[in-house]
């Protein structure tokens, strides 16, 4: 493979890769680690795809990046609930239908942003403490004044709001 290649395909790519590894199971660090490695592999892999084959490209990176995955797993003896072969094609079937849809995923993406942005600044103080700061709902239920249930509750029905909203901005896109 050429270098010009390989730039295109991360260019192309390596935001869908992340997030298919996210999606995996892989914290961050190793997500961004296995993004690295599965471009390293592609660039010596004898045979790549036909640049011009876009859905096959992806599909071959994220195929590299899965095993990737698995390896690290098995290397650190620790696993997704439990690794195999129809699972991963499950979730590579969900992967396809439900984030990517025919598309990049950046239309998802994009609808997360519009959903988050109408949330109440309660909400969002909420996500920002769980996900952003990477507090428990312990600590969040002291500073919030409410119970580590009602916390659980509420990130659990907030959630559930962004879900839907972002469902329904795909389905009015899809109209378009």
């Amino acid at each position: 493979m050429h270098r010009d290649t390989l730039r295109m395909l991360i260019r192309a790519h390596q935001v869908e890769i992340f997030r298919y590894m996210r999606y995996l199971g892989a914290d961050a660090a190793l997500a961004e680690d296995l993004v690295q490695d599965t471009f390293v592999a592609a660039f010596s892999s004898p045979r790549p795809p036909d640049v011009d084959d876009v859905g096959g490209r992806a599909a071959w990176l994220r195929a590299i990046g899965r095993n990737l995955f698995l390896n690290a797993c098995r290397r650190r003896r620790t696993g997704p609930v439990e690794v195999n072969s129809e699972r991963i094609k499950q979730a590579e079937s969900v992967w396809a239908s439900q984030l990517l849809r025919g598309g990049d995923g950046f239309d998802t993406v994009e609808a997360l942003r519009k959903c988050l942005a109408r949330l109440t600044a309660k909400h969002r103080g909420i996500l920002d403490m769980r996900y952003e700061q990477g507090r428990s709902r312990a600590e969040m239920a002291r500073r919030c004044g409410m119970t580590g249930n009602g916390v659980k509750t509420l990130l659990r029905r907030i959630r559930a709001a962004l879900a839907d909203c972002i469902q329904r901005r795909l389905a009015t896109e899809n109209r378009r």
